[in-house]
């Protein structure tokens, strides 16, 4: 249960950094995208943290999968935008994949 305690900690930091970068973006998807992210990251890093339990590891390979999907396309498709851009999209991708990694190494 204590691995299942720094993944929540991994998915806060993932959601809050993801709805943190949300209040810059302009394009609808990518706004969509950062701010679904957020509140199921923030909303799956609350639950880990309350109820540590193993439905919560599933839901976080889930979430980590398709976390991977959509900032990983974000992340290649922006490749063309300032360095300092670049680094947030995979801030925020690398904390919600080692979330995920996390919850599921520590099972």
């Amino acid at each position: 249960m204590r691995g299942q305690r720094l993944a929540g900690v991994l998915w806060l930091i993932a959601g809050f950094s993801s709805g943190a970068i949300s209040f810059f973006l302009v394009d609808p998807l990518d706004l969509a995208i950062f701010i679904g992210g957020a509140v199921l990251a923030i909303l799956l890093g609350l639950a880990m943290l309350a109820r540590p339990s193993p439905p919560w590891v599933l839901a976080s390979g889930v979430l980590g999968f398709a976390w991977l999907v959509a900032f990983g396309a974000l992340t290649i498709t922006n490749l063309s935008l300032p360095i300092e851009e670049l680094l947030s999209i995979v801030w925020v991708l690398a904390f919600g994949v080692a979330a995920a990694v996390v919850a599921y190494q520590r099972r």
